[in-house]
């Protein structure tokens, strides 16, 4: 009877994921449309998926992600460069968790500039018809993204504040610091030019007080 209960509880788990991870995938719809704030919470930053490699709206730039950390004796670290350390560990061997310790940067990234479809398809038709942006901030500005955005933050600075305590397991570390360096895409038509040089910009985020957090690395 118990093995039984496992079992339909089991596939019963299974199935809320894959539905959500149909809506999450699926192209704008009015249950996405309705849902999509909760399924991205679900998704994001353990199962989320990115298809931005493929038409119509391809990547358009590479995020790298950098931390550095204060001791109490005053001295600052050097910058540390997580999403490289990540992505070479992950080559390396793709069955360690790393392949998925990867995703809660994608995650992360996403929910802090990766717009739903309604806020994205608003935005484009605000911009492309020059109208007032402050009438449609009510859409584009409001609490789920603000606290969409704060969840991004947080969980990348969590992520770093566990990588820190496990690169300086004796030192007394105060508080850290995290940046991501944006890096547009070199175009097409410039791939052959060696002196082009890729648009970079830096988005630098306060310094957060450390908190005891478990090391994954």
């Amino acid at each position: 009877m118990l093995k039984k209960v496992i079992i339909l509880f089991s596939a019963f788990l299974f199935f809320i994921h894959f539905m959500f991870t149909a809506i999450y995938l699926a192209p704008f719809n009015p249950v996405k449309a309705k849902y999509g704030f909760i399924v991205n919470a679900y998704m994001e930053p353990l199962f989320s998926q990115n298809w931005k490699l493929f038409a119509p709206n391809p990547a358009s730039s590479n995020n790298q992600f950098l931390v550095r950390a204060q001791f109490s004796n005053g001295e600052t670290t050097e910058w540390t460069n997580l999403t490289s350390f990540m992505i070479e560990k992950n080559y390396k061997n793709r069955f360690t968790p790393y392949n998925r310790l990867v995703r809660i940067q994608r995650g992360a990234f996403m929910s802090l500039y990766q717009k739903d479809d309604v806020t994205r398809k608003l935005s484009q038709e605000v911009e492309e018809r020059d109208l007032n942006k402050e009438e449609y901030d009510y859409i584009l500005d409001n609490e789920m993204t603000k606290e969409q955005e704060e969840n991004g933050i947080n969980i990348l600075n969590r992520y770093a504040q566990s990588y820190v305590s496990s690169l300086y397991p004796e030192k007394d570390i105060t508080r850290t610091q995290i940046v991501i360096r944006e890096t547009k895409a070199t175009p097409f038509s410039e791939q052959d030019n060696p002196n082009f040089e890729n648009e970079r910009t830096i988005h630098e985020f306060d310094w957060k007080e450390f908190e005891t957090v478990s090391s994954v690395f």
